[in-house]
């Protein structure tokens, strides 16, 4: 399953070096996401998923907002929206890509300015982030 953590571009540095994320409520596609719009394909729904992670990290503070996605085994609905049931513990190496947003935006802004990193670019993102 494809999860997306929600995560500020300061805590980069400190994945890398830890080799893990931030423990924190990751966002999937679930079944609740499913239907509330059943004619959306995967893509869509997994899109929908992202958009909801990087809203949800405006509540970490200030600060560009980064979505990680990473491929794991299935997880539990919450029930509400793309949100997944607990606390997830990522590796790093499961993760797949950072998504960041070029500024720092309010909730319901951003998506079309996500910036794409494969997560082997990891260092060079901390490099370009780091003051």
């Amino acid at each position: 399953m494809r999860v997306y953590l929600p995560m500020l571009v300061g805590e980069l540095t400190e994945v890398r070096d830890a080799a893990d994320l931030p423990a924190r409520q990751a966002h999937g596609v679930t079944s609740a996401l499913r239907a509330a719009d059943p004619a959306a394909d995967e893509e869509d729904l997994e899109f929908e998923a992202m958009c909801q992670a990087l809203d949800s990290a405006r509540a970490l503070g200030p600060g560009a907002r980064v979505v990680a996605a990473a491929d794991t085994g299935p997880r539990e609905d919450a029930g509400d929206g793309a949100l997944l049931a607990g606390q997830e513990r990522l590796r790093l190496d499961e993760v797949v890509s950072f998504h960041v947003e070029e500024g720092s935006g309010d909730v319901g802004t951003g998506y079309d300015d996500l910036l794409w990193y494969d997560v082997t670019e990891l260092d060079g993102l901390v490099s370009a982030v780091s003051p």
